[in-house]
């Protein structure tokens, strides 16, 4: 065992060295290409929609794709849409924003439009109306200041400028007539009129996972709200009942999913912490003998936290090198966690005192045995020295051990009853 942990710490060494040798110092250039990505911005403006268009923006920079928002959406969270519009801007990508025929594009969605930079606009459509909720004077200033910086950006025309910052002070909604008569929108009677415009192609649809849906549930604030005080709860359950149950790790976990939901904890330190607690629950799986109920939640929280992990990886990055190292450690975590379970198992076996192994068992006197002179008995599958309690005992006859003293045991013939 212990050649074949240095030879998977040697192997490791060594991957790691290759690995260090290919990466590169200096970024590729990023290059545009008439390709589009879709992403259907519909629903709520949620932590799940952050993922979903950091995951396409991800995949659009990594291809050299420009990004097609296709928003229908009445709005969400100011810190939601605050993150989509700094991704959008900080990444490059070449972004155009698209309210279908009929849609909306108010409160949040209207933000997310403008720090796309350019606006389509089909039939019957509408966009404006943020003004937030609470209408606290410093929120209001605050969101307004973002409006009106991002249409400095995508437009560079005071007069535009004042239109986006009246969506925020003054609740404006404008149509599509409106919005195009004023240069904040340009008309677009369906998708197609769009990427005819902009010269894009669509290669691929962006849409909510079951995952940015699980996202956009614990973002809302009555539940997270109740998740948090639910965590609350079993913290003190842990405390106030006897012996480990596990609550505490619930507990603690269900406030780091809030806060997750809540935007607060970042994706990298929930999936540690979920890596953390599936460790802690295997650990105690193995030293405490039981039904498997910590190890099988222990193993759950583990696949959730690598999943987390690899989903939250920009795409491209998952290198051969990346994967021969995970592949490698997993491997080396794997036998180290089976040789704690042996040791485990090993430390929870009874070791028994050579008095219960084998007083009150019957044996063979393999040779004469008296008070003062010893002789051998086979007794528990094995030899041992033994003296006679009471009279000489001759060879070949049954035994019983009565006590032991030290490696010497003391024994009388067994006589075997009648019924």
């Amino acid at each position: 065992m212990a050649i074949t942990l240095r030879l998977l710490l040697i192997s490791l060494a060594a991957i790691l060295i290759v690995a260090c040798q290919h990466i590169q110092s200096s970024s590729a250039e990023f290059v545009q290409s008439d390709m589009a990505l879709a992403v259907e911005v519909r629903g709520n403006i949620d932590g799940g929609m952050v993922s979903l268009i950091e995951r396409a923006i991800g995949d659009a920079r990594e291809k050299g794709f420009a990004i097609v928002l296709i928003v229908d959406s009445y709005g969400g969270y100011v810190v939601s849409a605050d993150r989509i519009s700094e991704a959008m801007i900080s990444s490059g990508v070449r972004c155009v924003a698209y309210i279908p025929p009929g849609g909306k594009g108010v409160s949040a969605a209207s933000m997310i439009a403008i720090a796309c930079g350019k606006i389509y606009m089909g039939p019957g459509s509408s966009i404006g109306d943020a003004k937030p909720i609470p209408s606290d004077e410093k929120i209001i200033n605050y969101v307004a200041s973002r409006f009106r910086a991002l249409a400095e950006r995508a437009y560079g025309d005071p007069e535009k400028v004042k239109v986006a910052e009246r969506f925020v002070r003054e609740s404006l909604t404008l149509t599509d007539r409106e919005a195009v008569s004023m240069g904040i929108a340009l008309p677009a009677g369906e998708l197609r009129d769009v990427l005819t415009a902009e010269n894009l192609s669509i290669v691929g649809t962006y849409s909510k996972s079951l995952f940015e849906e699980m996202i956009s549930i614990i973002s809302d604030p009555l539940i997270y709200s109740l998740i948090i005080t639910i965590g609350f709860y079993l913290i003190l359950a842990e405390i106030f009942i006897t012996g480990f149950q596990g609550y505490a790790i619930a507990g603690a976990l269900l406030i780091l999913l809030a806060l997750y939901g809540m935007s607060i904890v970042p994706p990298d330190l929930l999936s540690i912490a979920l890596l953390l607690s599936g460790i802690v629950l295997v650990l105690v799986e193995l030293m405490t003998p039981g039904l498997g109920g910590f190890g099988i939640a222990g193993a759950i929280l583990l696949g959730l936290g690598i999943y987390m992990l690899v989903a939250q990886r920009p795409p491209g990055t998952l290198s051969i090198d990346v994967i021969a190292i995970a592949i490698l450690t997993s491997s080396l975590a794997g036998i180290i966690g089976f040789i704690a379970y042996k040791a485990a198992q090993t430390m929870r076996m009874k070791r028994y005192r050579p008095e219960e192994l084998v007083t009150g068992k019957i044996g063979i006197a393999k040779t004469d045995i008296s008070e003062t002179s010893p002789g051998v008995v086979y007794v528990a599958g094995e030899d041992w020295t033994a003296y006679s309690v009471s009279g000489k005992i001759p060879s070949g006859s049954k035994v019983i051990v009565v006590s032991v003293e030290g490696l010497i045991l003391r024994v009388k013939m067994y006589e075997e009853q009648i019924r």
